[in-house]
């Protein structure tokens, strides 16, 4: 994470590097992304981008826990609002992906997170420390209408509705489906979970 240094710097300073960072993030992969360029725009020394961040995988780091965040944010927001929906919820937070999430950040860098995300096999809802002063979103899940006999079992249920709706979203991003042919897969794939496959 980033140092103190960093977190102690004047609001302005702090927000053109982020700018910098995200700009930067959003035009191949992290692993195209280049210090220069960053230190460049944000219009800072070279030692000072170390004195904030370890190093390029540091500053990567950083954007995606700040995207997590905002992520996380939506989910409890809405599974509130859905009464603990599971399914109801991702449709709602694939509409936020792909309307929302592309205003707050570029859609270039939105695709490397969930590339990155889908990499690392990262799932939100294991982390109880997000929102430290709220319910982990595994507690707001209305379970009274899931077949779910174990805990392990609704965690296996929310890996895929999770893998499903990040890869629509992928496609979406990609430009390979339309954001209305998206929600139509979607919603098919999840009716599918929710009724099950076998007679």
């Amino acid at each position: 994470m980033p140092s103190k240094t960093f977190f102690n710097l004047k609001e302005e300073k702090k927000a053109r590097i982020e700018q910098a960072l995200i700009n930067e993030f959003s035009k191949g992969t992290f692993e195209q992304a280049s210090i220069t360029n960053i230190i460049n725009e944000a219009k800072i020394p070279r030692g000072s981008f170390y004195q904030y961040f370890e190093d390029k995988k540091d500053a990567v780091k950083y954007i995606i826990e700040k995207f997590i965040l905002m992520d996380y944010e939506k989910i409890y927001e809405e599974l509130k609002n859905t009464n603990g929906d599971l399914f109801e919820t991702a449709l709602k937070i694939y509409d936020y992906r792909t309307n929302e999430a592309i205003l707050n950040f570029d859609i270039g860098l939105a695709r490397n997170i969930l590339e990155e995300l889908r990499k690392n096999n990262i799932n939100i809802f294991e982390d109880k420390e997000i929102l430290k002063n709220k319910k982990s979103l595994i507690e707001l899940i209305n379970k009274d209408n899931l077949r779910i006999n174990t805990e392990k079992d609704l965690y296996y249920c929310i890996k895929i509705i999770t893998v499903i709706t990040r890869t629509v979203t992928m496609d979406v991003f990609s430009e390979r489906i339309s954001k209305k042919i998206g929600r139509k897969i979607l919603e098919k794939e999840l009716e599918i979970i929710k009724t099950g496959m076998k007679k």
